[in-house]
């Protein structure tokens, strides 16, 4: 049986704003992680951070469908060593309800049970900790359909990227 990991909470900004808090790349570095993300069916992109518990910080995923500002569904894998077979993919969906003045956003993360139950118990707090605080913070920061940057400052962020280059990092 898969193992699902779903959160929910209900902002005050409408859809569009979020949309764009988990669409923008930028956005996305200060809630999430590092990373290459467009919001494009079929691109391939990953998350960097610094290696840490004996993995090498990156994921690997791909946009397997998007309907703007609705729905998103990410493939999703855990790269444990570069040099390891890769496990299954699992999936990640975002889907945006408009409700009263705001946006009620459902995470609904699918194959949980390829990981350990630490890391499922690790992912299954931070994904709340994002929904319930950190997504709406981003979200605040959207004006017009513009993210503008500076919602969470780097040294505030759950991950460390010492080692990495700025352009994902923003």
């Amino acid at each position: 049986m898969a193992k699902i990991i779903r959160k929910e909470a209900v902002y005050p900004y409408p859809p569009e704003a979020v949309w764009v808090a988990l669409t923008d790349r930028r956005a996305l570095a200060e809630w999430l992680m590092p990373n290459d993300f467009e919001p494009v069916r079929g691109h391939k992109f990953r998350f960097q951070v610094d290696p840490m518990m004996g993995q090498c910080g990156l994921t690997e995923c791909e946009v397997l469908e998007i309907d703007p500002p609705r729905r998103m569904v990410w493939s999703w894998v855990v790269v444990k060593r570069p040099d390891l077979p890769r496990h299954r993919p699992m999936t990640i969906t975002w889907t945006l309800y408009p409700e009263g003045k705001g946006t009620r956003l459902v995470l609904e993360h699918v194959g949980a049970e390829v990981l350990s139950w630490f890391n499922r118990f690790a992912m299954k707090m931070g994904w709340g900790t994002m929904v319930k605080r950190w997504i709406p913070k981003v979200a605040g920061n959207v004006r017009d359909g513009e993210f503008t940057p500076g919602a969470i400052p780097l040294h505030k962020r759950c991950y460390k990227v010492k080692t990495l280059s700025k352009d994902l990092t923003w």
